[in-house]
């Protein structure tokens, strides 16, 4: 919990605040003391939770405007087919159903 500060430490800062403040105020300081340990680590808590928000929020935009590329990339293919289909009909003169080509034919067989 204190990292690289061991019992032996502690010990000495102890004594050196029970012979700084003495016994009587020992028990005000230490309630200060965590006190202040409390509203520090609500404070890091809150920091952390905004941080954390943030990051979310930075991650949701990022994936929306990846979804909204693809989105207008596939739109984009989609309008070229179009317009390739298009060009193609143009170029020959649209699509004659099989049935009515048959039709003609068979048309064209009987007059012969």
């Amino acid at each position: 919990m204190f990292g690289s500060i061991g019992f032996p430490e502690l010990l000495l800062i102890f004594i050196v605040v029970l012979l700084v403040f003495g016994p009587k105020k020992l028990p005000e300081f230490a309630k200060l003391l965590g006190k202040a340990i409390r509203e520090f680590r609500s404070t890091v808590d809150q920091a952390k939770t905004a941080i954390e928000d943030e990051i979310y929020k930075e991650g949701m935009a990022d994936s929306i405007k990846g979804i909204s590329r693809d989105v207008k990339e596939a739109l984009n293919i989609t309008g070229d087919i179009g317009r390739d289909v298009k060009d193609a009909l143009d170029i020959y003169g649209g699509i004659d159903e099989p049935s009515t080509k048959a039709s003609e034919k068979k048309d064209d067989e009987k007059k012969s």
